[in-house]
């Protein structure tokens, strides 16, 4: 393990060598320098795409300055997250920023001439040059805007707007991140100093007073500054409406959902499927209670491993091999992928100072998947790998499959390749687990996932919808209702067995993804359907292998939903959700029959 090594410490081969995207910064600029130049004639094309030829010409110019555009964005944030201290890198990363918007509020007419057209006026002129044919989806894509594209003058006030109307959520993040005070306590004779990070480790501490108290003091500067908060959030809630008003939507979960094809029905079908089962979560909090040897379960006590964490550290190759070892399901095709990723130098892999925290998946067309890693040796780290490797084959697959316009994997599905890797893993280890306690921890582990993941997701979507239809009706957005809301989200969510403290009430205050709202949901459906395609997988469902891969290579040639349904999962209905608490309740009984 490489801890506290500085990058320059850590071997090349546990680095990405990022010459898959430029072999130097000077090849950075000169390309930076022929996006600044591609801006005019850009712009040379305003008021000719309904002129067939023009729009074919327009297509490809648009098509090879996008892919360099993408390749400067990911080159220079991926560069800045190897140290976040590099000025060279927070600079070429603010340069992109500032063109690539200069760049969205000039080309506004893009939109406005292609959402203009009907789909008799792009038949007629795919008729007329064939070579429009492979843009079909695309066009059409454009075309069903038209209702919610206002005039150019606006949509050119609308782009420049777009940086101020983020401010909320830049402002709680400057809080939440840089400016928040957690304070500090003392227990047994010891200091704690409490931090995010520092609080999440709490949390699974055996000694329940520490818990109790650390949950106390991390929501204490959140109530202090609640009315700022609220009037944050609130701000950001009505800026989403008013937007959706403007744009001729019924609604903001409308509007949310409109780019991903997604009907309103997906969206409740989830909501009503995770509140007809919440018995399975009661059940789940017996268990603790009982397990942990509790009178009564509060929410401090709910991420306390109910067994220990295997006493192993897994070594950044062993996880390699473990992960392999996990997805031979998907066959000799995929594993070739794998370990051709593995060995192609595009993974950063341990933690040094200076680094961005966390893990992600990210590339562009021009290069390939990327996997940004801290791993430390815990089976946790593992997981992230087998998370983050589904993410990095799903885009590679896409891009060999699909031209530059389509291979971008909608949000919607973005999720389902990395949760069906966890799925796999976590079946693979609870089968070769040595002991009754590692087969216990694994399980635990996986019904963890989907409480959290299924459930908790859900209940953040419907608070959601509440708090924008609360806005939507005309009723104020105050601390006090704000609160209302989210106590009876989690009355409704956490099942009987559960103490829900008054600090609990004020948890919406100090969650990032309410200022992305409707996105939270996405986690829920894809969890769905990646326990779906997996069991499809494992079970030896014929033809199950070639539908997943398909899917991978599938991008967004065509709608969301059906390139599920082309998959085998028809996530319209309710039938994948329920697969979800089904395997949820298959872990449980496994768990208490050991």
């Amino acid at each position: 393990m490489n801890k506290n090594k500085t990058r320059d410490q850590i071997e090349g081969k546990y680095k990405w060598d990022l010459s898959v995207l430029y072999a130097s910064d000077d090849t950075w600029e000169e390309d930076y320098r022929k996006v600044e130049k591609g801006l005019p004639q850009l712009l040379e094309f305003k008021g000719s795409l309904a002129d067939p030829r023009k729009l074919g010409q327009f297509m490809q110019f648009y098509i090879n300055h996008s892919i360099v555009r993408e390749n400067l964005y990911v080159y220079a944030y991926v560069r800045f997250f190897e140290d976040t201290r590099n000025a060279v890198y927070e600079e070429m990363k603010g340069r992109i920023e500032l063109l690539a918007s200069k760049i969205s509020a000039q080309t506004v007419f893009i939109k406005k001439e292609l959402s203009s057209l009907s789909q008799d006026d792009i038949d007629t002129m795919i008729s007329e040059n064939s070579h429009l044919a492979g843009y079909r989806f695309f066009l059409e894509s454009y075309a069903r805007y038209n209702p919610h594209i206002l005039s150019e003058e606006t949509e050119t006030v609308l782009a420049e707007l777009e940086i101020a109307l983020k401010k909320p959520d830049d402002i709680f993040s400057a809080y939440n991140n840089n400016n928040i005070s957690f304070g500090e306590f003392e227990h047994k004779e010891e200091i704690i100093r409490l931090s995010h990070a520092r609080y999440v480790q709490l949390l699974e501490s055996p000694d329940r007073a520490l818990r109790q108290k650390a949950f106390d003091y991390y929501y204490r500067p959140y109530l202090q500054n609640i009315d700022v908060l609220a009037n944050t959030y609130a701000a950001n809630v009505l800026a989403n409406i008013k937007m959706a008003k403007v744009r001729n939507y019924s609604s903001m979960l409308e509007m949310s959902l409109f780019p991903d094809y997604v009907p309103t029905t997906v969206f409740t079908n989830l909501i009503e499927v995770a509140k007809e089962n919440i018995d399975v979560i009661s059940e789940f909090n017996a268990l603790k209670q009982e397990e942990l040897g509790i009178e009564e379960l509060h929410f401090y006590d709910n991420y306390v491993p109910l067994v220990r964490e295997v006493d192993k550290k897994y070594s950044y190759e062993e996880a390699i091999e473990l992960v392999r070892t996990a997805l031979e399901p998907l066959g000799a095709e995929y594993l070739k992928k794998y370990d051709s990723t593995v060995c192609a130098g595009v993974i950063d892999v341990f933690e040094s100072p200076g680094k961005r925290s966390g893990a992600f998946s990210w590339g562009s067309y021009a290069s390939r998947g990327l996997i940004f890693l801290n791993y430390t040796e815990k089976f946790s780290d593992v997981s992230t790998f087998a998370h983050e490797f589904g993410h990095c084959l799903h885009r590679d697959y896409s891009i060999e499959n699909q031209p530059y316009i389509y291979y971008q994997n909608p949000i919607f599905l973005a999720e389902i390749a990395s949760a069906f890797n966890e799925a796999l893993l976590f079946d693979h280890m609870s089968k070769i687990a040595e002991s009754r306690e590692e087969k216990k921890f694994f399980l635990y582990h996986s019904m963890k996932r989907i409480e959290a993941t299924f459930y908790r997701q859900t209940m953040f979507a419907n608070f959601e919808r509440d708090i924008h239809e609360m806005a939507e009706s005309g009723k104020v957005l105050m601390a006090k209702s704000i609160t209302g809301v989210y106590r009876k989200n989690l009355e409704a969510y956490l099942g009987k067995g559960m103490v829900i403290d008054e600090q609990l009430n004020y948890e919406w205050a100090r969650i990032p993804h309410f200022y992305n709202a409707f996105y939270v949901y996405k986690y829920a459906t894809s969890l769905s359907a990646a326990i779906a395609l997996s069991q499809r997988v494992t079970s030896g469902e014929e033809g199950a292998v070639e539908d997943y891969l398909t899917f991978l290579g599938r991008g967004s040639h065509k709608e969301p939903l059906e390139i599920l349904k082309d998959a085998g999962i028809d996530l319209s209905g309710k039938e994948p959700y329920a697969v979800t608490v089904d395997k949820f309740r298959k872990l449980l009984k496994e768990y208490k029959a050991l």
